[in-house]
């Protein structure tokens, strides 16, 4: 057999593509980056520390999003696309490595202009990429252009953050990442559409993420306890961190995942998109950002045992990233045609114990995390019984060829 000949040529998938190893690969980096993510904000457990790990979420999930739809289109392990995922990478393991410290860095100096620079460089890289493989596609390129375009002046307020004082900094990137995901939402819906190559291949990608995450969440019990005497109270503490991931892992994995990628795979390439934008580009940050706010909250609690402050700053962090993770539940398998019900439940009551759990400590809040979504998990039903519900892009006339 010929060995392979390297090729810039972009391969298409196919309905069947999986994910491949580059797409394993790329997605590993991002289980630092949400350490660094889950480290800053238990540093900071304050309103304004936990809104500036959210926006660096927020930077991430974006940059992580636009690959992903990138992957779905071509092949991530041939010709150029192959290049480009692997300047990703690097760029995303850059941005990272800047995150702890980012937000008291003077403006101007190394490693917010680092951060700023890297991000461009990586939405650059991932225009020019995408545009090359979709060469022969008019209606893809007219989409990207568009995306493109809108991107400039928020790469503008980007640029503004990394050089305006530290105190300034958090409103001009909230800024970027806010017009970023507005104009790219109007875009996707105005405008002449993207497109969803495999449905298998999205859902698949988007739970191994999740995976991932929950996987930090673990690991970020670890990081907390290792400077740590060990001692029952730690040992407790840890396993009842490791069993919160398994009760988030329950109602996504048994019953929302399941049916988003039922109704993935029943509909018609153009209703795949909208579901892919909705359900998975828009709906799983919030998702996100609930596994995120428990692992912070598992991780203050570990870090400070003794302490009654971070106790209580751990038990708001569990009941809220519950409470937005639950919600979020709902939403997703509703779109999917799901029974919706016992998640809604759920989320009003770790909305409202986001007032009560902090009175009482993070132990508690986290055994009854653990209670609460597992019970979820198990009455929640994982079939659809009817259709789903999606935002239609271009609604207003016919599509384009």
């Amino acid at each position: 057999m010929n060995p392979r000949r390297w090729s810039l040529r972009a391969h298409l998938n196919d309905e069947d593509h999986s994910v491949t190893t580059m797409e394993l690969l790329f997605d590993v980096v991002y289980v630092f980056a949400f350490v660094q993510v889950t480290t800053s904000i238990a540093a900071d457990p304050s309103w304004r520390g936990v809104a500036q790990g959210l926006v660096m979420l927020a930077v991430l999930w974006w940059v992580w999003i636009a690959w992903t739809w990138l992957g779905n289109t071509v092949r991530a392990d041939r010709g150029l696309p192959l290049a480009g995922f692997i300047v990703a990478m690097m760029t995303v393991f850059g941005i990272s490595l800047t995150i702890l410290g980012l937000w008291d860095a003077e403006g101007g100096s190394f490693a917010p202009v680092a951060f700023a620079a890297l991000y461009m460089v990586i939405r650059v890289v991932h225009g020019a990429v995408y545009l090359f493989a979709a060469r022969d596609d008019a209606r893809l390129r007219r989409q990207i252009m568009l995306t493109a375009a809108a991107w400039v002046p928020a790469a503008a307020l980007l640029i503004a953050g990394a050089l305006l004082p530290p105190q300034q900094r958090l409103y001009w990137w909230a800024g970027t990442v806010a017009l970023d995901v507005l104009a790219t939402w109007v875009l996707s819906v105005r405008g002449p559409g993207w497109r969803v190559q495999s449905g298998a291949h999205f859902a698949e990608r988007f739970d191994l993420l999740v995976i991932l995450a929950l996987g930090e969440s673990v690991l970020g019990i670890g990081i907390a306890a290792a400077d740590l005497e060990p001692s029952p109270a730690l040992l407790g503490l840890g396993l009842l961190g490791a069993l919160v991931a398994v009760a988030l892992w329950w109602p996504y994995f048994k019953d929302v995942g399941p049916s988003l990628e039922g109704a993935m795979q029943e509909a018609d390439r153009e209703r795949k998109a909208d579901i892919a934008r909705d359900a998975y580009t828009y709906l799983h940050l919030p998702l996100l950002i609930g596994i995120i706010l428990v692992a912070a909250g598992n991780k203050v609690a570990v870090a400070g045992l003794e302490d009654q402050g971070a106790s209580t700053a751990s038990a708001l962090l569990v009941a809220s990233g519950a409470a937005v993770f639950s919600a979020t539940c709902a939403v997703l398998i509703r779109m999917a045609g799901g029974t919706w019900r016992w998640l809604v439940a759920s989320a009003a009551f770790f909305a409202l114990g986001a007032f009560w759990l902090p009175q009482l400590n993070s132990t508690v809040a986290i055994v009854v995390t653990v209670v609460v979504l597992a019970a979820v998990g198990i009455v929640t039903p994982a079939r659809r019984h009817r259709e789903p519900v999606a935002v239609e892009a271009n609604a207003q006339g016919e599509r384009p060829d």
